[in-house]
């Protein structure tokens, strides 16, 4: 692993946890957490966006591909308070948390 991923995963670690939490609390309703979920999306995209120079981890690489578009879509979805639209892209199997979660496996706090 590179020193670039290990860094992203540290920067990412808080956040990501921090906006799963939120978008499990969107599925129950909690009106605060939309407004949380789109700041940490913004948070996750703004470090997705850097890219993937120097990583060659074929998850982060393939992650920070398609995740900012993905990022935008969670945060407008959590603005029109729309939980499923949140979850969606929560999930999405190529650019959701999940494929960022195998990216760090093994990362501190990971």
């Amino acid at each position: 692993m590179t020193d670039a991923l290990a860094d992203r995963c540290a920067t990412l670690a808080q956040p990501v946890v921090d906006l799963m939490a939120a978008a499990i609390e969107c599925q129950a309703g909690g009106a605060d957490a939309f407004a949380r979920v789109a700041d940490l999306a913004a948070e996750v995209r703004r470090v997705a966006e850097r890219g993937s120079t120097g990583i060659d981890q074929a998850d982060y690489v393939a992650w920070t591909a398609a995740a900012p578009r993905l990022l935008t879509e969670m945060a407008e979805a959590a603005e029109r308070g729309d939980a499923r639209g949140v979850w969606a892209a929560f999930a999405d199997p190529q650019a959701g948390l999940h494929r960022l979660g195998t990216a760090c496996a093994g990362q501190p706090r990971w």
